[in-house]
């Protein structure tokens, strides 16, 4: 019993990234992946395998989670848990993503991947179990608690397309050991762009369920669906667009504006 015990703490994580559903944490799982199967020559097809790959490489072993946040739960912005004291000896990851382009790709998660919702984007955004609400309420709950891990590293969708070797660096110093000389960040930057990614998951390359198409006849059912910033502006309204904007400078939620990355 006490080995099965012992066995359970040291698989427990040390490292979460967090991400509210959409906002990116494929690619950034990838290029985490991409680094450590080549540091042990493994197949690629282990590549999505965060915690195994992180903690038999001598990093800390990570995970990705929403942290409740999935749309699956169906749960409204007013039940998303505000306690976050499980992660107080824990190091956190928090990756954020403009919200109007994480409410377009939520859309067509809730729609064509896991068919939760059935009904127009404006709707959409306005609803309390999966729209503009709810994400706020995400960002504003762990901004009130970024204190409480050990330690905590905010990254941003735009960070990746902007410097994806910058933010790849910062986030494998922030899991792993100091001297990460030995990881090639640049051949898994060149790996994992949005042309190879789309085409590994339309091959089920990774073998895996996290990357593979709900209709290989549906653009939009893909999991690696567009990869773009400012992408939003294909898919919303101006009211739609307007509404959002309102929501956002009223709630004044600071994890929405990326300089607070120099305050915490």
């Amino acid at each position: 019993m006490l080995s099965k015990l012992f066995k359970k703490s040291a698989e427990e994580p040390e490292v979460y990234i967090i991400s509210y559903p959409k906002t990116g944490r494929t690619w950034l799982r990838a290029l985490i992946g991409r680094c450590l199967t080549r540091k042990m020559n493994l197949s690629e097809n282990r590549t999505l395998e965060t915690g195994y790959l992180t903690a038999e490489a001598g990093f800390l072993r990570t995970n990705f989670i929403h942290d409740g946040s999935a749309l699956k739960e169906n749960r409204s912005y007013l039940d998303l848990n505000s306690d976050k004291r499980s992660y107080k000896d824990k190091k956190v990851v928090l990756l954020s993503r403009d919200v109007k382009d994480t409410l377009v790709s939520a859309y067509f998660q809730a729609t064509k991947r896991i068919k939760v919702f059935n009904g127009p984007i404006s709707e959409f955004i306005r609803s309390d179990l999966y729209g503009v609400s709810r994400i706020l309420r995400f960002y504003n709950i762990w901004f009130e608690n970024h204190h409480v891990p050990k330690d905590l590293l905010f990254v941003t969708y735009e960070d990746l397309h902007r410097d994806t070797l910058a933010t790849l660096e910062s986030v494998m110093r922030f899991i792993g050991p100091n001297d990460i000389a030995g990881l090639d960040l640049e051949e898994a930057v060149e790996y994992c762009t949005f042309q190879n990614l789309r085409k590994a998951e339309a091959e089920n390359r990774f073998e895996s369920n996290l990357l593979r198409p709900k209709e290989a006849s549906d653009a939009d059912s893909f999991k690696v669906r567009k990869g773009k910033v400012g992408n939003y502006l294909e898919y919303l309204s101006q009211n739609d667009i307007e509404y959002i904007d309102e929501m956002i400078r009223k709630d004044d939620c600071d994890y929405t504006d990326y300089s607070v990355i120099n305050r915490l």
